[in-house]
């Protein structure tokens, strides 16, 4: 498999994120007994590191495979989603396109498992740790995230030569991009583009998929750290979309009940259009109250360029963008309640006032008659 100019890595480290839903806010007390009170309060809003274990992998490409040591990490962020995190130490001699190989062929294997049983395997355990005798449904899909720092590697580059000369297998990386179609050269220098490194000498390449790192020794971790709380925030706008989505269809149903019954307001879909509204609002409620403030750059950080990198992640993911679909859901479903509630004091009003003619037509009549 190896070939001269392949991009070949000595040392470095894979890490693979893995953001999934945990059933909604964890209760306080079930995390108070796992982590201590004192932690919840200092990181109401931020994830809570709840496990950390030590392992062996085999990176598998081909006939070529590697062994190395694995430290897998597990987060909880407390408003309904939680992050897994494998890191993978690589010490032996491995080609960048085998690196690719292994991720797209699901051959990375953990505790003899490979990487996508294990890591449904670690979420069940998870979740029923801080669900513990609960029947809680779950949001089916998880936001995998790739990262790759090279350390040690060859040919000896600086960060502008390995974009020009390894520019689409970078690009593949970053974009989690499985098929063999060429790249377009467009979408190669907007990918490369998006550097958010400090220095002139590092790299921090950052897509909706992956990150390809080189340098940034000094300040990875908080950029890291900044990282997972974007896809945190993705995945539990995802989430809160598809909760929506369902109170809508309930919605809807409410309101054809409505234009087919003229006793609409005596029938259960009022009730069911205020409960939905009502969950509805507290997702609401929630991003107004914490979600919010998780998006503002101000307010995670006092520094210029933690800001300035942790904006750009939220642009790279498209988190903005999914709380805009989060908020006009909401506010397309507090119009339909209100549509209907009007409607229904109609009905209710044309109703009454018929009442009244009726009794006024029954005291006028009842004493002609006698």
């Amino acid at each position: 498999m190896d070939a001269t100019g392949d991009l070949t890595i000595f040392n470095g480290k894979l890490t693979i994120l893995v953001a999934f839903g945990i059933g909604g806010e964890v209760d306080k007390s079930q995390l108070a007994k796992l982590f201590g009170s004192d932690v919840i309060a200092e990181r109401r809003n931020k994830p809570i590191e709840m496990d950390q274990s030590e392992g062996v992998a085999v990176i598998v490409a081909g006939s070529e495979k590697i062994t190395c040591g694995v430290n897998i990490f597990t987060d909880v962020f407390i408003a309904g989603v939680s992050l897994l995190r494998a890191e993978f130490e690589i010490r032996d001699r491995i080609l960048f396109n085998d690196i690719l190989v292994a991720l797209h062929s699901n051959t990375i294997i953990v505790e003899g498992h490979d990487f996508q049983t294990f890591t449904d395997r670690k979420i069940n355990e998870i979740r029923e740790k801080l669900n513990a005798g609960k029947k809680v449904s779950y949001y089916p899909i998880t936001k995998r995230y790739t990262l790759l720092k090279i350390k040690d590697f060859t040919p000896k580059l600086d960060q502008k030569s390995l974009k020009e000369q390894y520019g689409e297998v970078i690009t593949r990386f970053v974009s989690g991009e499985t098929s063999i179609r060429p790249l377009h050269s467009r979408e190669i220098t907007e990918k490369l583009a998006n550097d958010l490194s400090y220095y002139d000498e590092d790299l921090f390449l950052a897509s909706p998929e992956g990150v390809f790192i080189l340098g940034c020794d000094d300040y990875l971790k908080d950029l890291r750290e900044l990282l997972e709380l974007a896809i945190s925030l993705l995945l539990l706008f995802q989430i809160y979309d598809r909760k929506i989505d369902s109170e809508i269809d309930n919605a809807f149903d409410a309101i054809k009940k409505l234009s087919s019954s003229k006793l609409y307001f005596l029938t259960q879909a009022p009730r069911k259009l205020e409960k939905s509204l009502f969950k509805v609002s507290e997702i609401g409620l929630v991003i107004l109250d914490d979600i919010e403030d998780l998006m503002n750059p101000h307010k995670i950080t006092a520094d210029w360029y933690y800001q300035s990198a942790y904006q750009k992640m939220l642009n790279t993911l498209k988190v903005t963008d999914f709380e805009k679909v989060v908020q006009h859901k909401i506010d397309v479903l507090e119009d339909l309640y209100a549509t209907a509630r009007e409607l229904s004091t109609e009905q209710l009003t044309m109703i009454l006032e018929a009442a009244i003619v009726a009794l006024i037509l029954y005291e006028v009549i009842i004493p002609i008659i006698r």
